[in-house]
């Protein structure tokens, strides 16, 4: 599931709790202010992730602060922290001792400043394993986010530490396999010539695998929910969007207006950046890629089923006249393109259906919508009622009628199509 980035508050006030006497109170405090806090709470939340006594309380404190900077390194807000603001913070907590709080790579990845990657190169270097990897966690924040978007000189930097003869193997991996997530593509060559054995050597592989697999044509279905790349925000400051990519094209779009959408005839953007990365709350890193400050990762099959209904719009079809023409290029191709991404039971037969149904494709939407009426379960009432109206129009009117009736007989009172299906039925 999501992280519920707007879920309620767990304190009245996160602010008090910090000072409070349990562990329970000073962590749901922190946790608030990941999620609302400000700038103005950060010296508040890193002294008690150098001070507190509870190791609890002091990582989460830290990772507070760096949710809080996550905010403010893309976007409109950016500008909100200038330079001389981020450095009053960072001289707040660059004196942490990452052996005590391995939160403060977190924050040297979100400051947004020089220093912060060289204090994570000097943790990768750090005798210390845990530290090392703490380290390496850093360093795919710092990179992960739209805020590196085709900055060469910090990839330069990285493929710099793969040439680096002070890091132990399991650090060279780490950074490896980060450079690999983040699509840093001329790390290849510095990758391939480790010299590794054991774990380090299969992670490195696994790394090399990576970078392959990010040539191969981009495929699948995406969703960008305005946050950027390790953001925690209940107020994103970027659009939500929707794209697809599949043999048969690429579809991009802002929001659920499909107006605002374009067809792309197998052509990707250009500056786009591909990347193998973890959405806050979930389990595991999957697909992603930026593109213009933006970062979109795999979409679920409820909103790939959105898009569709967005762009196939069925309560303004004209039944009558479905190959009369006029369908724009991305709804001649959405069937298509979004056709792969579409769940294979009734629910996307539907959306399979009303798709071509827009496209003008009478004989294609027909079939769809009858293996959504017939299928043997999870069959959406709304199936039986354009299956009713298709047929309608095609003058099957008993057949219509059968399915009206099905779907009067399933449909809410309240349902807006009931007074069409009793007029047809």
């Amino acid at each position: 599931m999501p992280f519920d980035h707007a879920a309620p508050p767990e304190t009245s006030d996160p602010r008090l709790a910090l000072t409070g006497k349990s562990i329970h109170d000073r962590c749901a405090g922190a946790r608030d202010l990941a999620r609302f806090g400000t700038p103005d709470d950060i010296p508040s939340l890193i002294s008690l992730a150098q001070e507190d006594r509870s190791p609890a309380v002091r990582l989460g404190a830290a990772g507070a602060a760096a949710d809080i900077l996550s905010r403010y390194r893309t976007g409109p807000r950016a500008a909100g922290l200038d330079e001389g603001r981020r450095r009053v913070l960072f001289d707040l907590f660059k004196g942490m001792d990452p052996g005590v709080n391995a939160g403060l790579f977190s924050l040297l990845a979100c400051i947004g400043i020089p220093e912060g990657f060289q204090r994570i190169a000097v943790g990768l270097r750090d005798p210390r394993g845990d530290v090392r990897l703490g380290a390496a966690i850093g360093l795919l924040r710092l990179c992960e986010s739209a805020a590196a978007e085709g900055d060469a000189a910090l990839e330069a930097e990285v493929v710099g530490l793969l040439r680096d003869p002070r890091l132990k193997p399991d650090a060279a991996a780490e950074v490896a396999w980060v450079a690999a997530r983040v699509g840093f593509r001329s790390a290849r060559g510095a990758i391939g010539a480790l010299s590794l054995t054991g774990a380090p050597a299969e992670l490195r592989d696994r790394a090399l695998d990576l970078l392959q697999d990010l040539e191969q044509p981009l495929r699948g279905a995406f969703v960008t929910d305005g946050r950027d790349a390790g953001e925690v925000d209940p107020h994103p400051s970027r659009p939500t969007g929707f794209a697809a990519f599949s043999d048969a094209g690429t579809l991009m779009g802002d929001g659920e207006d499909a107006t605002a959408w374009a067809y792309l005839d197998g052509i990707l953007p250009g500056g786009l950046r591909r990347m193998f990365v973890r959405r806050v709350g979930d389990a595991e890193p999957g697909p992603t890629f930026q593109l213009e400050g933006r970062t979109w990762t795999l979409a679920g099959e409820e909103q790939v089923l959105a898009a569709a209904w967005a762009i196939a719009r069925p309560d303004e079809l004209d039944w009558a006249r479905l190959a009369a023409g006029g369908a724009s290029p991305l709804e001649a191709h959405a069937a298509a393109i979004l056709d792969p991404w579409l769940p294979q039971e009734a629910p996307g037969d539907l959306a399979r259906g009303l798709l071509r149904a827009r496209a003008g494709d009478a004989a294609g939407a027909r079939q769809a919508l009858v293996a959504a009426a017939e299928a043997k379960k999870k069959v959406p009432p709304e199936a039986r009622y354009f299956l009713g109206r298709l047929l309608h129009a095609a003058g099957e009117v008993e057949a219509a009628r059968e399915h009206l009736q099905a779907f009067l007989a399933r449909a809410r009172k309240k349902d807006p199509r009931r007074d069409a299906a009793e007029a047809l039925a």
